[in-house]
């Protein structure tokens, strides 16, 4: 029996519990419940031994994808990479640089926080003292408490809870918090279930355990234990060969063929070297001189990029995507510089602020970094394919031994990893998002029955 996700005061909150003490006010909390049947000792100390990193595929798989900016920081900021944790529980938390422990009723309740900014790709953590936690309230950054509690529940059984709060210590701060929020929401309520099903499942098996038979049932779960990664690694193994030989090939060339996909572009010629090339295509039922505007103004602080902005704010890039033709924004040049994320983004760098290398109007837009040796060109083309029917490319190539930043970037191999299955994939959804985003407002404004003349 689990309580569902809460704003607000959760259900049976209780003024006496340290959480209180040290976040009594919050934007948000998670709540979570666990019936166990063990008594609330061995429950406690199951809490603190459990291992976390033993909760299931898609709760590591969560937790490698949010750590992929922070990787990508310290890439960049040449500090070298962490390992992975093999081990992960409760009791070692406090340990690290990020999290301070707050309090403990040993039995009965532990509660730890950390006070950072959690929206951005790379957080800026702050180490604020236990009894300076309460108080904190230097704008921009939230404080986050979590407290885990077991309490008696009849005859040697146990309530464990495992709650979640967040306060802002600013408006903005707030502001793109819930942003965040509406990203990373849902998965916090799974993962916190998750933990407590570990807790749980260790806590029963101790205590139903016979002492007597401990050596045998140790040489089940081993054997047990062997079979499941067997099979762990043998599921992996098909899932990696199915990505690589049928959907990689396929994403990355959406919407065209295998020759046309090869087939010299406009643009192609300014990175003869590239040693990476992704080519999409989408056909829109409106002429190329109708699907060139929007073409025209793409740009963070312009027209946007037709794709999903809620995506993109959730990671604060701050794009609006235009819904018209925006004429200010038409007036598109070689050399001009578009865009991609704020100018104060937490992750900047030259190649977020490309320049036009190439445009020929209602033809091809070419886009680049700065500087005589680019790392990576984006062109833009327009095919017609009938006098009412047009063919849009877009056509990503890269050599990574020139990059500095992002999915193009030469790094280490862990980052070659995260990019051949994050960046990627990543590129795919928010592209084709952008080619659809185009297609239907070009259409839309195509095929608009004209206004009746006074």
């Amino acid at each position: 029996m689990r309580h569902p996700f809460t704003t607000g005061s959760p259900v049976g909150s209780d003024p006496s519990m340290l959480i209180d003490r040290y976040l009594p006010d919050y934007d948000v909390t998670v709540v979570r419940h666990a019936i166990v049947e063990a008594d609330p000792e061995t429950t406690y100390d199951a809490m603190l031994e459990a291992d976390l990193t033993d909760t299931g595929p898609i709760v590591r798989a969560l937790s490698r994808l949010r750590d992929v900016p922070a990787i990508r920081s310290r890439l960049l900021d040449g500090k070298p990479s962490t390992p992975p944790l093999e081990r992960l529980r409760f009791a070692d938390v406090t340990g690290t640089d990020e999290w301070t422990r707050l309090a403990e009723h040993p039995g009965e309740e532990f509660v730890f926080g950390a006070v950072g900014t959690f929206w951005r790709p790379a957080i800026e953590w702050r180490r604020v003292d236990p009894e300076a936690f309460a108080a904190f309230d230097d704008p921009g950054y939230a404080k986050l408490a979590i407290g885990l509690s077991v309490r008696p529940y009849g005859e040697r059984r146990t309530l464990l809870t495992y709650e979640a709060r967040t306060a802002t210590t600013s408006e903005r701060a707030r502001r793109n918090f819930r942003r965040y929020w509406r990203l990373i929401g849902p998965f916090a309520g799974y993962v916190m279930s998750r933990a407590l099903e570990r807790i749980a499942a260790d806590a029963e098996a101790i205590a139903r355990r016979p002492p007597k038979r401990e050596r045998d049932r140790g040489g089940d779960r081993s054997r047990s234990s062997a079979f499941r990664r067997r099979l762990g690694a043998a599921v992996a193994l098909v899932l990696a060969g199915t990505y690589h030989l049928v959907i990689r090939p396929w994403h990355r060339r959406w919407g065209t063929t295998d020759g046309k996909a090869e087939s010299p572009l406009p643009g192609d010629d300014l990175l003869p070297d590239a040693t990476n090339q992704v080519t999409h295509a989408i056909e829109i039922d409106a002429s190329a001189e109708a699907v060139w505007p929007w073409l025209a103004q793409l740009g963070q602080n312009r027209g946007g990029f037709y794709s999903y902005d809620w995506l993109e704010n959730a990671v604060g890039a701050d794009i609006h995507n235009a819904d018209r033709i925006v004429p200010e924004y038409q007036d598109l040049s070689e050399g001009d510089v578009v865009r991609l994320a704020p100018e104060d983004y937490s992750v900047n760098s030259p190649e977020s602020a490309p320049e036009v290398a190439l445009l020929e109007s209602e033809r091809a837009l070419v886009l680049r970094p700065p500087g005589e040796s680019p790392a990576w060109t984006w062109a833009f083309v327009l095919e017609s394919v009938d006098e009412e029917t047009t063919r849009l490319l877009a056509r990503m190539r890269s050599n990574p031994r020139r990059s500095t930043i992002g999915p193009f970037a030469s790094v280490p191999p862990l980052q070659r990893v995260a990019n051949y299955l994050f960046w990627e994939p990543a590129h795919f959804v928010m592209e084709r998002g952008m080619l659809r985003g185009i297609k239907r407002r070009a259409e839309q404004i195509e095929h608009a029955e004209p206004s009746p003349r006074a």
